[in-house]
């Protein structure tokens, strides 16, 4: 198991300078809290075991093919506005 040296809210407090600096969102404070307080449990990223710093290196290329990262903790809005507008009009 790899260390982090870093505490849940150090986690959470780069994913959000993260976000700002890309445009991206996040998801509610409790859901943000569990998966930051995961990643420091585990010492790597808790959906892909391989990947070992949140926010991961694989983040924006994962953003860009998926509209989110692979555990959905950053989000692209202009994705979640077109699903949504999707699913209203059906």
């Amino acid at each position: 198991m790899a260390i982090v040296d870093k505490t849940p809210s150090d986690v959470a407090g780069e994913l959000t300078e993260f976000a700002r600096a890309h445009g991206l969102l996040l998801p509610n404070p409790e859901c943000l809290k569990a998966h930051t307080v995961r990643f420091v449990a585990l010492g790597h990223c808790p959906c892909v075991e391989s990947r070992p710093a949140c926010p991961c290196e694989q983040v924006l290329s994962d953003v860009e093919r998926m509209g989110r990262c692979e555990c959905g903790i950053l989000i692209d809005p202009a994705r979640l506005c077109m699903l949504k507008s999707q699913r209203n009009g059906r």
